[in-house]
């Protein structure tokens, strides 16, 4: 989803709910690491993908150089491969390289904002 429109519309056509954990990556009191979500805002990034390059198990994220290079290699080995892979994500986030960490996003990672969560519920929930 895209952010309050999507979701109003998603409501409206019928569905008793919708996946926005996205639009909860940029906020105030996500876990996700500083790299992550300036990653989510980074107008370079163009597109997320399905990779099992990092965890061995298929997931949604945001397009880096360690998917370009590793994704036609990387084995289905979940949880091996994550892992493996652990120390290198963690000192990816630490060094601020984008590029070797996980990116996780779903297709609407645009409208994440930074922002207090409530706030983005909020206006989520707010009345079609």
């Amino acid at each position: 989803m895209g952010g309050g429109a999507d979701v109003r519309a998603a409501l409206t056509a019928g569905a008793t709910a919708v996946l926005v954990g996205t639009l909860l990556l940029r906020a105030d009191e996500s876990g996700a690491s500083r790299t992550h979500r300036e990653a989510l805002a980074d107008p370079r990034r163009d597109r997320t993908v399905v990779t099992r390059a990092f965890t061995g198990r298929p997931a949604r994220g945001l397009r880096n150089d360690f998917i370009d290079r590793y994704e036609a290699d990387a084995p289905l080995g979940y949880p091996a491969l994550h892992h493996l892979t652990r120390p290198l994500r963690r000192a990816a986030a630490q060094a601020g390289d984008a590029d070797r960490l996980h990116l996780w996003a779903g297709t609407g990672w645009r409208a994440a904002r930074a922002a207090p969560a409530a706030e983005i519920i909020a206006e989520l929930a707010r009345p079609l």
